[in-house]
């Protein structure tokens, strides 16, 4: 792994990504204001999973929109990890609960 924080490194990852001084973004550089379109973001994600040696479950992509968004999920999946948690298990768990709970509001209402 690489050394500095992890929003050191997450700025370090989209910079290189960008091709841009790492000056010009900041931790509230929007993925809009960074031009990205949906394909670099998923490049973008692959980029940071190498970076953290970790695997970014579709949900959490789906929430990143920002330098600060990418770094505070990057955070959090860092500390599942280090917690033994694997998060792309634990985002399927949660999934499984949502549609069981919408499956129960709807027989309810039948």
């Amino acid at each position: 792994m690489s050394e500095g924080t992890v929003a050191d490194r997450v700025i370090k990852v989209f910079a290189d990504f960008k091709k841009v001084p790492r000056e010009e973004i900041t931790m509230d550089t929007t993925f809009e204001e960074l031009g990205l379109d949906s394909l670099d973001g998923l490049n973008l994600i692959f980029e940071l999973e190498e970076e953290f040696d970790l695997v970014v479950p579709d949900n959490k992509v789906q929430e990143m929109k920002s330098v600060r968004q990418a770094v505070e999920g990057i955070e959090t999946l860092l500390d599942m990890k280090a917690k033994g948690i694997d998060p792309v298990a634990a985002a399927a768990e949660e999934f499984a609960a949502q549609q069981a709970k919408l499956k129960e509001d709807k027989d309810a209402a039948s």
